[in-house]
């Protein structure tokens, strides 16, 4: 398999100039085919009259033109399976101003075979030196990527990952090691076949050394290598991890702006992406694109059309205490009397509208108790159940008047007042048919026919808003600020934003961690089974949804992997591609995220790493990070990553660019 890649316009020094660059430095839309893993091909074009090499020029060029002796860096002398040893001067190496993870050529003196030209790409490693009177003998050290080759007619260059076939271009000594000529390293750098539009992420950086050359060759990516894909970052803290994943955001908000195929879902564990920033310019990508991204706040005031991420518990009895069950603290849970009240089912607000009369007035019994326990736990009702209780009152709940008058005088000592029809009325009213009934169990007046009115669940509640068994309500109120009278269904509207291709952020700053995975679990499955139920009814129609998830060890962590192959997220790295999902992950370790994720992830954004471990993981699983495995030790530059990526096989190192909220679209 091979993929064909055309060089852009973009691609040249003078790309600010070409009539395809816009004033805000998007990168144009550019052309692409198939792709593989073993073979890339280049076309060395320049559009649009630009400054690059066209292919009568890349066909025209001799050995005296790319790769002349004159300009050689030295001969190669040795060559053990990927390692390459060239000799040279001290004169030429400081002329030629090269460093370490540099990329160079090693040519033949008139690379080429079978009428096309051919070259050996190679990362430069290493100089050992030795004095010899006056003058300095020196030896590069460089490592075979792979090999490289232009076609004379044409002017493609296809790359072929690892060692070359020595029926072909043979490394010898009659080889040169040269500094890689800068059209062909941009055709490298070129993007694939059919990848739509790219957005720029920085300019190659071959190391962290100050007096190196000014850095002007752009690196690009597809936006199509990220969506639908699994992208990874890793690096230590505040260095550059989150610059890169806001590079990546506007990169498909812009892309997809008119289209809106793609919907972005962002779990903001430290608030990065819904709030200003200083070091953005005060801005974020959610003020940046006020109208294509829906923020959902966890804590904050929210600004601007952002909503609280909020329920109203009082709107869904039937899946709250689910939903306690995971927002209470575990010592909470371990109280028997919560346990017992976690235990009940409710009926849906919708049993009201439809059913037996008397199985109606039990359920409606049920979920009074239910809205009276969550008001003394300082629960706020909204207007949809004050309205209920409006509508209906209590008459046809069983509560006759003789239990009433019974209740009332043996726990309040006067006369019932009227019927309840309001909310507030309709509480007093519970409390003290519960308390009475919880004292005078065997009073006659708690009994239809043989049937006791209360059942088994009714007391259970009865006894928390009675605190009977010294536990009350307010074990609730740790699920308080999950609460809002005027919440809306945050679930199906992120669902229907997305779908129209917008960004959803949900910002769970100063969250513990186990609210961050309540969230981020319920709204991925969601998504999920929506992605998933399209597929099976084959309405995906090009839709696709990218996730973004910070401290990804929360959300992927190491022990969990392969326990639980049905796990959400389990599914997100095996199956996601098939259902139009995407992921974007970053931690600061590789070690502390689940291996299976890891071999399943095809974009992979390096910063530094100090430990040997984490290099030794990513390089288990790429082996192409064993190459760079000093650097990504050695070099702490913010901003400073190793890119592998889906379209190109080699790892290369770029100086991400600063996210820039004006370049929007």
């Amino acid at each position: 398999m091979k993929y064909r890649l055309q060089s852009p316009s973009f691609m040249n020094t003078t790309a600010a100039t070409s009539p395809h660059t816009t004033s805000t430095g998007i990168i144009p839309r550019v052309p692409t085919a198939a792709m593989s893993e073993t073979k890339t091909i280049v076309t060395l074009l320049s559009a649009n009259g630009g400054n690059g090499a066209s292919a009568g020029d890349v066909a025209s060029k001799d050995a005296q033109s790319f790769f002349s002796r004159e300009e050689s860096l030295g001969w190669v002398e040795s060559q053990e399976g990927p390692l390459v040893k060239a000799g040279s001067s001290y004169e030429r190496l400081r002329d030629a101003g090269i460093v370490p993870g540099q990329f160079l050529a090693v040519a033949a003196p008139d690379w080429s075979h079978n009428g096309q030209r051919e070259f050996i790409l190679v990362r430069f490693l290493q100089v050992t030196a030795r004095r010899d009177g006056y003058s300095t003998s020196c030896e590069l050290h460089c490592r075979v990527m792979g090999s490289c080759r232009i076609d004379p007619v044409n002017g493609q260059l296809s790359y072929f990952a690892g060692l070359p076939g020595y029926s072909g271009l043979m490394l010898s000594p009659t080889c040169g090691c040269h500094v890689l000529p800068e059209p062909i390293l941009r055709a490298l750098l070129a993007l694939s076949g059919e990848a739509g539009e790219a957005f720029e992420l920085g300019h190659v950086r071959w190391g962290e050394h100050i007096g190196q050359h000014a850095y002007t060759v752009p690196v690009a990516m597809s936006v199509n290598e990220v969506v639908g894909k699994r992208t990874a970052m890793f690096g230590k803290t505040r260095l550059g991890k989150s610059n890169v994943v806001k590079l990546l955001m506007q990169g498909v908000l812009n892309a997809t702006g008119e289209s809106g195929h793609v919907g972005q879902l962002v779990f903001d564990v430290n608030g990065e992406y819904a709030n200003d920033n200083p070091q953005d310019g005060n801005f974020s990508i959610a003020s940046a694109y006020p109208e294509r991204v829906q923020v959902y706040y966890l804590s904050t005031q929210p600004r601007g059309d952002g909503e609280f991420l909020r329920y109203n518990f009082y709107d869904i009895p039937d899946r709250a205490l689910a939903i306690f069950s995971e927002l209470l603290t575990p010592s909470v849970l371990e109280i028997p009397e919560v346990r017992n009240f976690l235990m009940i089912r409710f009926p849906a607000l919708s049993v009201l509208k439809s059913g037996r009369a008397d199985d109606s007035a039990a359920a409606f019994r049920k979920l009074c108790l239910y809205w009276t326990l969550l008001h003394e736990a300082g629960f706020e009702p909204g207007e949809a159940v004050c309205a209920a209780i409006a509508a209906r009152g209590l008459v046809n709940v069983g509560f006759t008047q003789g239990l009433r008058m019974a209740a009332w005088q043996a726990t309040r000592s006067k006369v019932p007042p009227p019927i309840p029809t309001s909310f507030t009325e309709m509480t007093e009213e519970i409390r003290v048919l519960s308390a009475f009934a919880l004292k005078y169990e065997n009073d006659p007046n708690l009994r239809v026919g043989r049937t006791e009115l209360f059942d088994e669940e009714d007391r259970v509640i009865q006894e928390l808003l009675c605190q009977t068994n010294g536990v009350g309500p307010y074990f609730l109120r740790e699920c308080l600020q999950f609460h809002s009278a005027n919440a809306s269904d945050f679930l199906h509207d992120s669902l229907r934003a997305l779908d129209t291709g917008k960004t959803v952020i949900i910002d769970l700053g100063a969250a513990n961690e186990r609210i961050v995975r309540y969230f981020s679990r319920i709204i991925s499955t969601a998504v999920f089974q929506q992605q998933e139920r399209k597929f099976i009814t084959n309405t995906l129609a090009g839709r696709f949804v990218q996730i973004y998830f910070e401290e990804a060890h929360m959300i992927f962590p190491v022990e969990a992997a392969g326990k639980n192959t049905t796990d959400i997220y389990a599914r997100f790295a095996k199956e996601g591609a098939k259902f139009g999902i995407g992921i974007v992950y970053s931690t600061q370790s590789p070690t502390s995220v689940s291996y299976s994720l890891l071999t399943q992830t095809e974009n992979f954004f390096i910063g530094h790493l100090s430990s040997d471990i984490d290099v030794d993981a990513l390089a288990s699983v790429q082996s192409l990070f064993g190459a760079v495995k000093d650097d990504i030790l050695q070099f702490r530059l913010p901003g400073y990553m190793r890119v592998l990526s889906y379209s190109r096989r080699f790892v290369l190192p770029i100086q991400a660019k600063r996210f820039d909220p004006r370049e929007r679209r």
